[in-house]
């Protein structure tokens, strides 16, 4: 068998081929991130090589610059091995207690480390494209998600120190407050404004001619700084979260059009389209994972685990080395199927409710225990193309 290790960088890639004796075939060579350059790996291997099947490929997933060149050797036929780098790494500490590190000896530890355990690695298989399109979908909603707290964080940092009165008595996360703080941010912009006028732009439950005096009264008493520059920076803040709340909400519903066509995983209890997407999405082939454990330690939820001598660690945390992204729609699933208003009753629920009952540990402790068993749920789902079922 023939390894070849490839150190991805943005513009280059580093690439070492070794056999299965540890021999370097051929030495270190650099390649360029482009046509000539997969060309130039393309005619090396093929050099060395007497069976495509006895060539294996191992790479880092280092964001998106190994893509390209994934595809590549997939497309001629290779066996490519994608791997955490946090493996290689530490692969190839072990092999030296020297600190020296170069794109050399990186592309060495992964031609080492994919030699060592060929046998347990699962090759890469490329994702159906709707899968990829629900990772990307999913993603770019929950960064927007993201975006769009700071910048509630940031209006209402602006608010307390222009307009902190507005805080107490007003959501200035309502559409109608928006509408008002955009054209009106500072107290002294409602100086001369009509209350009749005003209130007829409070869009609220209660009375709104009160809250218009309200607003009126609290802004002429306002202790708040009132100049240009607070002024432009609250406009531009309120621009910028109507800006990203029209997108999560668009974004939204091209991700509930396209789950349509993915009901096993929205029978889930909590589940619903941008939490499903994100499950398929981060999941990919489901094929790859051995077991149901080794899926969930995917996820990021599996306790750390430390002991040595008589020595046992206590109260672990997670480990949270696999998918965030994963981590949140698992909470937010599990809650919706344990506390959401009008859920139906199910497993999860009824075990949330008997862990509550013993109120020996913390409401999150119980969310992520039984965020454990709606994992196992998904796996049996995703493994066998099967609707939920409350009994499994």
């Amino acid at each position: 068998m023939i390894f070849i290790g490839i150190d991805i960088a943005k513009d280059h890639h580093d690439i070492v081929i070794i056999d299965d004796y540890g021999e370097i075939i051929n030495e270190h060579f650099q390649i360029s991130n482009d046509k000539i350059g997969f060309k130039k790996l393309h005619t090396e291997i093929k050099s060395c090589m007497k069976s495509i099947n006895d060539i294996h490929i191992g790479m880092e997933e280092t964001g998106i610059y190994h893509e390209n060149l994934r595809d590549f050797l997939i497309s001629k036929g290779f066996t490519v091995y994608t791997i955490n780098p946090l493996l290689t790494s530490y692969s190839r500490k072990a092999s030296s207690p020297r600190l020296t590190k170069t794109d050399k000896i990186d592309a060495t530890a992964i031609c080492r480390y994919i030699m060592n355990n060929v046998r347990l690695l699962h090759s890469y298989t490329p994702s159906l494209y709707y899968i990829d399109e629900l990772k990307q979908l999913s993603r770019l909603y929950h960064d927007r998600n993201y975006q769009l707290s700071k910048i509630k964080d940031e209006l209402k940092r602006l608010l307390q120190m222009s307009f902190p009165e507005f805080l107490k008595h007003f959501n200035p996360y309502a559409k109608w407050a928006l509408d008002i703080l955009g054209e009106y941010p500072l107290p002294n912009s409602f100086k001369g404004l009509h209350t009749e006028a005003l209130a007829n732009r409070i869009k609220t439950k209660s009375n709104r001619l009160s809250n218009a005096i309200l607003l009126k009264q609290i802004a002429k008493d306002s202790i708040g700084k009132c100049d240009n520059l607070q002024s432009y920076l609250i406009q531009s803040t309120i621009q910028d979260f109507l800006h990203y709340e029209s997108q999560i909400e668009e974004l939204k519903k091209i991700i509930t059009k396209k789950m349509v066509l993915f009901p096993k995983i929205l029978s889930v209890p909590g589940v619903g389209p941008i939490n499903g997407a994100t499950i398929l999405g981060e999941t990919g082939d489901i094929h790859r994972f051995s077991n149901r454990d080794e899926y969930y330690a995917f996820w990021g939820c599996d306790p750390i685990i430390h002991e040595s001598g008589n020595f046992k660690l206590k109260n672990s945390k997670l480990s949270k080395r696999g998918s965030k992204y994963l981590r949140t729609a698992l909470f937010s699933a599990s809650r919706v199927a344990c506390v959401a208003p009008n859920i139906k009753d199910n497993k999860f629920q009824r075990k949330y409710i008997t862990m509550t009952s013993r109120k020996n540990k913390h409401h999150y402790t119980i969310l992520f225990a039984v965020g454990k068993n709606m994992v196992r749920s998904i796996y049996h789902i995703l493994k066998y193309n099967e609707f939920y079922d409350d009994t499994k």
